[in-house]
């Protein structure tokens, strides 16, 4: 019985190639340009729109400068709103300025600001401006 196995054993060497004598396949993997493309478009994500990116869509921003839009960066798709935090929702201007519960998320297509990342100017001017969208009056200052 050693013989036989000792012959399996020899038979099975011969009919394995070598590492190094394995042909290898001409061209690209489909497999790791699949892999590739994934991760460059996660990184197209990753970069941050702001409200200059989408200033033809709302009507809020549109009497606000280059430069102030520029300034006000809207959350990422999918982010978690944070409990008790301040945001305004640039597709809901009637909501104007609303504190989240923490179990919202941010939907596909939706832009929501978050007050603690944009200066109090900016802030007021975007109140205002969803104010002025919906009719409401603005309060007179003293």
């Amino acid at each position: 019985m050693s013989a036989q196995k000792a012959g399996t054993e020899g038979a099975t060497r011969e009919r394995m190639t070598r590492y190094d004598e394995t042909r290898v396949p001409r061209g690209t993997s489909r497999r790791w340009e699949v892999i590739l493309a994934d991760e460059e478009d996660a990184g197209r994500t990753a970069a941050q729109l702001r409200a200059i990116d989408v200033r033809a869509q709302h009507r809020i921003l549109q009497d606000l400068t280059d430069d102030e839009l520029g300034r006000i960066p809207l959350l990422a798709e999918g982010e978690r709103l944070g409990r008790y935090k301040e945001y305004l929702d640039l597709h809901d201007p009637g909501r104007a300025n609303f504190l989240a519960e923490g179990s919202e998320v941010v939907k596909p297509g939706q832009r929501i600001v978050a007050k603690a990342s944009v200066p109090r100017v900016l802030w007021d001017r975007l109140i205002e401006a969803s104010h002025d969208v919906v009719g409401r009056r603005r309060r007179r200052s003293a």
